[in-house]
């Protein structure tokens, strides 16, 4: 009786079935590769889009306030907050407020909404002032903090600063008279008697500025004063922004047709935009300022090339990945403002874009018609 011969895999079999196996494993792994590489992608790409939309809405929501409640004149400060020599642009930090070679730079004043203490006891002298306040404070405010004294009736007012840390809790506040690095606020004696009971309000002063967190990422700061830097959104890696200058509308004898036309501000390629020509350019605080009590509404003090003229702020912000895209491959940057493109590299890259008008300013602008002959404002 004989045995049936056993018989395996030969080499060759054995080589061709983990030359296949190897093959089949091999795609199988790209596949899955490609797959957790487009899925880090999107990662990169839901939180760049996210950080620059809050950033955005962030800087977007000062600009509507900026001015709100004070003079018009400090809403925007190009050449006094954070500069080596107040009123030099460009001692401003990293050479000034708008940059063909980097970030812009933004400051906005407003008044606190939320914040308000009845002044009980002043002493109206030369200042140094230390007023008394009620109800005590319910979270220290830091020296350096610009307050406004506003009498019953609105008026008169008064701009001062904090001269010393108060603490939560305090119901005395030191104050000195402001300085040209507080800003474009009046710089007044506070030495009516009506400010031994009047308000006391806290001004905000915010700076945007973009700056390398610990481990290199571009991040957008937030300052306020003497509280140090407060870290907002990581990966913004650019801030550009120009400002629209109201124009004479037509009809109005400074329009570009008038008997004495304006001439537009800013450079020549923008005309009535800064932030848009090839060389750094802001609005003016050397430029006649409009006076919002006494100037006519069609007045050649509204179309000059002061902050208090901005009618619209364009916000550009780049976002960008935190971290290198795992195939290596990233955007380029399109011109933004008068930024210029930037080549591919190996992060992605998102831009969001925004026109915000500082209401508060816009509201003291032109609204009625200039022509003599067309005064029946109210159609009747």
């Amino acid at each position: 009786m004989s045995c049936p011969r056993q018989r395996g895999f030969s080499l060759i079999e054995v080589l061709v079935a983990v030359t296949i196996l190897a093959f089949v494993i091999s795609g199988i792994s790209i596949i899955l590769i490609k797959q957790t590489q487009a899925s880090s992608a999107q990662s990169l790409e839901r939180d760049l889009e996210e950080s620059g939309r809050l950033a955005l809405l962030e800087i977007a929501r000062s600009v509507r306030l900026a001015g709100y409640g004070i003079t018009p004149i400090a809403a925007f400060d190009f050449d006094r907050y954070a500069c080596a020599t107040p009123g030099t642009g460009s001692t401003c930090p990293n050479g000034g407020r708008d940059r063909i070679d980097g970030p812009d730079e933004l400051v906005l004043s407003w008044r606190d909404p939320s914040f308000f203490r009845a002044v009980t006891a002043f002493n109206n002298g030369p200042g140094p002032y230390t007023a008394t306040i009620t109800p005590a404070l319910t979270a220290p405010i830091n020296a350096g903090r610009v307050v406004l004294l506003l009498c019953a009736g609105a008026e008169p007012s008064a701009y001062l600063a904090l001269s010393s840390n108060a603490a939560a809790g305090a119901t005395t506040l030191q104050l000195r008279i402001l300085t040209a690095a507080d800003g474009y606020f009046p710089t007044a004696t506070a030495a009516d008697s009506c400010f031994k009971t009047a308000g006391l309000m806290l001004v905000e002063r915010v700076r945007y500025y973009i700056a390398n967190d610990t481990d290199g990422v571009p991040t957008l700061y937030k300052e306020r004063g003497r509280g140090g830097p407060e870290k907002l959104y990581r990966g913004i890696e650019d801030l550009q922004l120009t400002y629209d200058i109201g124009q004479p509308p037509a009809g109005s004898a400074f329009a570009a047709a008038g008997a004495t036309p304006s001439p537009a501000p800013a450079c020549t390629t923008s005309a009535w935009t800064f932030g848009l020509c090839a060389t750094a350019e802001t609005p003016s605080e050397a430029a006649t300022a409009p006076d919002w009590r006494n100037d006519p509404y069609d007045s050649a003090n509204r179309y000059t090339g002061h902050p208090a003229n901005i009618r619209t702020v364009t916000i550009n912000v780049v976002a960008r990945s935190t971290r290198a895209t795992p195939d290596r491959t990233g955007d380029s940057v399109p011109q933004v403002g008068n930024r210029p493109a930037r080549a591919r590299d190996t992060f992605r890259r998102s831009v969001s874009t925004v026109s915000e008008q500082p209401a508060n300013l816009v509201t003291r602008a032109h609204f009625l018609p200039p022509v003599a002959t067309n005064l029946n404002v109210g159609g009747g």
